[in-house]
């Protein structure tokens, strides 16, 4: 069931990715958990930029590659805490992650809605 319309996708996608830079900053992160929460959301982010989609700057990924990302992105945060040490916040935080995005993929549409009718004057 697909409901999620393509442009609150893109708004999770950039919020998500922004606040997992900011986490691992605010948290206290250090070597390779500081280094895979900045590098995993600023590659978020740089695939969102390409998506084919209302938040995209340029249309280079089409919704069903992003999506793919994405799932990928979900397996890489469930793992994430048992590869890397992170502190508690990002270790949470990592599953948090995988479980949203997860969901994103199963509920975003791929096109947009059908357009509405306007009201008859």
């Amino acid at each position: 069931m697909r409901f999620i319309p393509t442009s609150v996708h893109g708004i999770a996608d950039y919020l998500v990715c922004l606040g997992m830079i900011i986490m691992a900053f605010v948290a206290g992160a250090q070597g390779a958990g500081f280094a895979a929460f900045v590098i995993l959301g600023c590659f978020g982010i740089l695939y969102s930029l390409f998506t084919d989609y209302e938040l995209g700057w340029k249309s280079y990924l089409s919704m069903p590659a992003h999506l793919a990302l994405d799932a990928g992105f979900a397996v890489v945060m469930l793992v994430l805490p048992f590869l890397v040490d992170l502190p508690p916040m990002l270790y949470r935080s990592s599953f948090v992650i995988a479980v949203l995005a997860a969901a994103l993929v199963l509920t975003t549409r791929m096109r947009p809605g059908p357009a509405r009718a306007e009201p008859m004057v």
